[in-house]
């Protein structure tokens, strides 16, 4: 089964890019010169944002600070737009709930904390709808919301991933930026995500200077790790010796794929026999999910492994899989050394805003 291909950027529709930058600047003024007044939320918010259109490691990030707050506070929230979805009501999200109906990243965050709680999500077009639902103190972290103009929170964190540094890269559609470079000063840090290994004081200078930050402006840096798969809906546990359909939809692949398809995965012999790839945020239904067993049977797998963004889409175990053991390779962020100073800086930067958030420091 051929993937389906990705629309990559291209040099040669450089032409249009000062068009789509008109476009995002006539937006914006809307709210600049307040034609539009833009909400101030009254909870302790945070903005994880990005330059880049497409995959940037944000969600990870999103789980980590969710996981060291949960135990801190009463309550914490993660409000996202509900990218995929096909609705566009405001609404808390719950384990039960569907992709097609809250997107799939907002349903991997409900369902990673499971029926906790102290854990809200909400997914809303325009995030200020998502607050009346929040409890009045309650720290919000604001997914992919650098862009919406709707709304100001007092901090804002922009990721970007290694090596893809946005002071190197075009706007769209000639390359992957949803805005110019210099909108990266808006943002109270930088945080690198996808770093092959812990970078070490002088290398994080040469990226600051690379990113030209201003003094205000922290960087820190992050890892991500995966883990051995995983059995869902019953399969045993992983041995190595299966023969493996690799398949993600998700907006950087490359890394997935590879640790994936490692023989590090398979020290009994097996081996990864297909490696499919689809659009992020692909729609896994029922013709989708046939062709992909079909795949696996003409190739002799008896095994599936997939991100857990991929089975959120999935409300249960696809008829065609049945004689199919599915499995996901666990993803998370590691900021090693900046760790504390990071929740120390965020602590700081609430404070001065008045929001007293407690942080494990």
């Amino acid at each position: 089964m051929p993937a389906v291909k990705r629309r990559q950027p291209h040099p040669r529709w450089a032409f249009l890019s000062p068009f789509y930058l008109l476009g995002v600047s006539l937006h914006r003024l809307l709210y600049e010169w307040r034609i539009i007044v833009p909400f101030l939320p009254s909870q302790p918010s945070l903005v994880l944002g990005n330059l880049h259109a497409g995959g940037t490691g944000k969600t990870p990030i999103a789980l980590w600070l969710l996981e060291k707050m949960q135990p801190h506070t009463e309550h914490v929230a993660y409000v996202s737009r509900g990218y995929g979805r096909k609705t566009k009501e405001t609404r808390i999200v719950h384990v039960d709930d569907r992709a097609e109906e809250v997107g799939d990243e907002a349903l991997m965050v409900r369902r990673h904390f499971g029926h906790s709680t102290d854990v809200d999500v909400v997914v809303a077009h325009r995030r200020r709808e998502a607050f009346p639902l929040l409890p009045a103190k309650c720290p919000v972290l604001l997914d992919d919301a650098l862009q919406h103009w709707d709304l100001r929170a007092p901090v804002s964190v922009l990721i970007c991933p290694y090596g893809k540094w946005y002071t190197e890269e075009k706007v769209l559609p000639a390359g992957p930026l949803r805005e110019s470079p210099q909108a990266a000063e808006r943002a109270s840090a930088v945080l690198i995500t996808r770093c092959p290994y812990p970078l070490d004081a002088h290398e994080k200078l040469r990226i600051s200077q690379l990113l030209g930050l201003h003094k205000q402006q922290k960087l820190f840096v992050a890892q991500e790790l995966m883990g051995e798969p995983l059995p869902v809906w019953g399969a045993p546990a992983w041995r190595g010796d299966e023969s493996a359909l690799v398949f993600s939809g998700i907006g950087e692949p490359a890394e997935f794929e590879a640790f994936s398809t490692h023989s590090d995965r398979f020290p009994q012999g097996g081996v990864a026999a297909v490696t499919l790839r689809f659009d992020d945020h692909q729609d896994l239904d029922e013709v989708r999910c046939t062709e992909i067993a079909t795949a696996a049977f003409q190739a002799g797998c008896n095994a599936i492994l997939t991100t857990s963004k991929d089975l959120a889409r999935l409300p249960e175990k696809p008829k065609s899989w049945q004689n199919l053991n599915v499995y996901r390779i666990p993803h998370e962020a590691d900021l090693g050394p900046d760790e504390i100073p990071f929740l120390q800086w965020l602590q700081e930067q609430w404070k001065a805003h008045g929001y007293r958030v407690p942080l494990p420091l």
